[in-house]
């Protein structure tokens, strides 16, 4: 305990995140440093704990990152947080970003909110900032599933903004949200805020979908982060005469995932619900062939040049056995690639 307060007073003497973030990292102990800095340890303790007596008040966690509630996806990022500032709860569900343009077109709106809702009906959390714009249309979607869904805010978690937001954020603690910030109480929303915070939105998902972004949208911040991070990046193409979608199609070029459905995103991790699935064992009949390429099928996508190198058949066979398989509802298919819709 006494350390957690002793870094949370020095995070709040010197306000500088990444800072503090580094001397932590150097494995230097936080006594050594107080001292090296001159800073009276008294001073130190009574700032954290000031803080601490606001997160009861405000009924807030302050999570430290040697603390079990602390998300282990933040644990394992570059420059992981030491703090998260937590209101709500976290649950421990896969979850993908959704972030975009703060000044969409109709086009990003319908977009956004279609895979949004679509991935919370799913139980795929959704990840964003609480911004203007695509953030706050992926929020209200996945809430409309009645999903789950966080808000990393680049701003102290007891200030909202934009304000007119608070409704969204009354509505995602209201369906067992979190809403998590790393920066302390009172932090106003600064610009430099924001490139900050976004490794968060990255690290808390297993991939991006980027909506519409302009050529030097701080979107593409947040992609950056996710594939330093080894997440995946997703872009949804937009018109080729649209500013807002300059960034998007930017991200396509540099090798980003194009997606036009939530199902493609689904099948690529093997989200899909199997519920919504039959029950080939006890509901359809199977050759030997068939049950042979689907042990070599997997719930990822994968190439068909790949399929061919595992199975010892001619690949005209192969082709006519894996669409059987596709009629028969148990794969489905991608430009030039199979996924298996049931993990068998």
């Amino acid at each position: 305990m006494e350390e957690k307060l002793f870094w949370l007073g020095f995070y709040l003497k010197e306000r500088n995140i990444l800072k503090t973030i580094k001397y932590f990292s150097e494995g230097i102990e936080i006594i050594d440093i107080l001292r090296f800095k001159n800073y009276s340890e008294d001073e130190i303790k009574r700032l954290a704990e000031k803080e601490l007596e606001q997160a009861e008040r405000l009924n807030v966690k302050i999570l430290f990152i040697k603390e079990d509630e602390f998300p282990l996806e933040l644990r394992e990022i570059s420059y992981p947080p030491l703090f998260i500032y937590l209101k709500g709860r976290f649950q421990n569900i896969n979850s993908i970003g959704i972030i975009g343009s703060r000044k969409p077109t109709s086009y990003g709106k319908e977009v956004a909110y279609h895979f949004s809702k679509r991935l919370g009906e799913e139980g795929i959390g959704i990840v964003s900032g609480l911004a203007r714009g695509i953030d706050s249309i992926a929020h209200k979607g996945c809430l409309d599933a009645k999903g789950y869904t966080i808000a990393v805010l680049g701003s102290g978690i007891d200030i909202i903004y934009p304000p007119e937001n608070k409704e969204i954020f009354d509505e995602i603690l209201k369906n067992n949200g979190a809403i998590i910030s790393e920066f302390p109480f009172f932090t106003k929303p600064r610009k430099e805020n924001f490139p900050i915070r976004n490794r968060i939105i990255s690290g808390l998902s297993k991939g991006i979908i980027v909506i519409e972004a302009g050529k030097k949208s701080g979107t593409l911040i947040t992609a950056k982060w996710a594939l330093e991070q080894g997440k995946e990046v997703f872009a949804i193409p937009g018109s080729i005469f649209s500013s807002q979608s300059e960034g998007t199609h930017y991200l396509i070029k540099e090798g980003a995932i194009i997606v036009t459905s939530p199902e493609e995103v689904l099948n690529y991790f093997g989200w899909k619900k199997d519920k919504a699935l039959v029950n080939f064992k006890k509901e359809i009949d199977l050759s030997e062939e068939e049950k042979e390429i689907l042990s070599h099928l997997s719930t990822y996508p994968q190439h068909i040049e790949e399929i061919f190198l595992k199975i010892n058949k001619p690949s005209f066979e192969i082709l006519s056995l894996l669409t059987e398989l596709e009629l028969k509802g148990l794969i489905e298919t991608l430009p030039g690639k199979y996924v298996k819709l049931k993990k068998i």
